[in-house]
């Protein structure tokens, strides 16, 4: 059975896709999931309303008390997980990343992964060079022109050890079936 941590940060970003994806790979694949959220990250799942299909979706979800609480920066330098996922993450959260800034639970326990020698896979919400068409809480569009300094930021990232940044939703399903395979 794939073990997976999947962080979520403060972006409404494909957030019920996230969601509805966390339910298929527990219900089709028996994945493993434990989900971790950033304060911001809880924030957001609530200001969309999304806190019940989340708890519902998925048993496991934990939410920062502090960077270290609680506590998964040690069992991800451990390997305890066979994936780290983080998914959506907001461009703050980046930004903290790239600059090395490890003061929530999701960038410490990035940081700790990447030190202990684990690959962190990151899906990043504002990595478009054209605007994106994202949903209010309400689920209206909401259309967000990505800043330069964001993008910037992205081809930060994209070059840092130990992440590998995920440019598409699609992907990510893939890159679990795909670990399902290599874990067999």
């Amino acid at each position: 059975m794939l073990k997976v941590l999947w962080a979520i940060t403060g972006t409404g970003y494909v957030l019920q896709e996230s969601i509805d994806l966390m339910k298929e790979l527990q219900e089709e694949y028996n994945v493993n999931l434990t989900v971790i959220l950033s304060k911001e990250g809880a924030a957001v799942v609530k200001w969309y309303k999304k806190w019940s299909a989340l708890t519902e979706a998925v048993e496991k979800v934990k939410v920062e008390k502090t960077p270290n609480i609680p506590f998964y920066a040690g069992p991800l330098q451990l390997g305890k997980f066979d994936l780290f996922l983080c998914c959506p993450v907001s461009a703050n959260s980046v930004a903290k990343i790239v600059h090395g800034i490890a003061d929530t639970l999701v960038t410490n326990c990035i940081a700790q992964a990447i030190k202990g020698g684990q690959i962190v896979y990151i899906f990043p919400s504002d990595q478009d060079t054209e605007p994106i068409v994202t949903s209010r809480p309400d689920g209206s569009p909401l259309v967000l022109k990505i800043r330069d300094v964001e993008l910037e930021n992205i081809k930060k990232l994209k070059n840092m050890e130990g992440i590998e940044v995920i440019s598409d939703f699609s992907e990510i399903e893939k890159l679990i079936i795909r670990k399902i395979e290599e874990n067999k």
